[in-house]
């Protein structure tokens, strides 16, 4: 118990001397499970996640279900690792302002990596602009819980017309996938362009996001012509 104690006391130390520079992956889950477990040593069970997951980031994905299918992983343990990514979203959409200009697709960048970080799951956001192009409202419009999301036009439609909108940029992820668009992405946008024409509603554009990677159907000529 001293040996585990005095263990849990130096990953500590470190941490408190240079933050995690240094830290191998399973000392990262090492020093993270001591707040969840307090009287056994963590470093099997880091190990053990490591090997049932592959990765820092696939522990890190993994649902609640999942981490208490590793033996020694209890609701206390589950719970706090699947706390971590949400946690750093909303660390990383409050960097955001409350209503940021996304004139530039480096901004739209860097909104949507921040909306999207840690989503295990597709999912399909309209954010409406003003006509200065400033965020007005953000609408998650679909969750994809196995394969893609679906994509509701009306949905939409509804959400920019209920904000007022001038504009509007679509965002959604490939969790497990690259930041390229398929047939049908690049279909929808042209199909949803052509809706929004007649309501005064200009498509900005269309991001994609996988994991620190995005897509820019603006950047990359993608957008349908006025």
């Amino acid at each position: 118990m001293e040996e585990h104690t005095g263990h849990r006391q130096r990953l500590r130390e470190r941490f408190a001397r240079a933050g995690l520079a240094g830290f191998a992956p399973h000392e990262v889950l090492e020093l993270l499970l001591t707040y969840a477990i307090p009287r056994r040593d963590t470093k099997p069970l880091a190990r053990a996640l490591l090997q049932r997951f592959g990765s820092l980031p696939g522990v890190l994905h993994a649902s609640a279900q999942e981490l208490s299918g590793v033996q020694g992983i209890g609701q206390n343990a589950a719970t706090l690792i699947t706390l971590m990514l949400p946690l750093f979203q909303q660390y990383q959409l409050s960097q955001q302002q409350e209503s940021p200009l996304l004139t530039t697709a480096e901004a739209r960048l860097r909104y949507c990596t921040a909306l999207m970080v840690g989503e295990r799951y597709e999912r399909l956001y309209a954010l409406a602009l003003d006509a200065k192009g400033r965020l007005l409202h953000r609408a998650l419009i679909s969750t994809g819980d196995e394969g893609e999301t679906a994509v509701y036009p009306r949905l939409i439609v509804a959400a920019l017309l209920s904000a007022g909108a001038s504009g509007a940029v679509l965002c959604h992820n490939h969790p497990d996938g690259e930041a390229r668009p398929s047939a049908a992405d690049v279909q929808m946008t042209k199909a949803l362009a052509a809706l929004l024409r007649p309501l005064s509603i200009r498509l900005v554009d269309h991001m994609i996001t996988a994991g620190s990677a995005a897509f820019s159907f603006q950047q990359n000529g993608l957008l349908p012509t006025e």
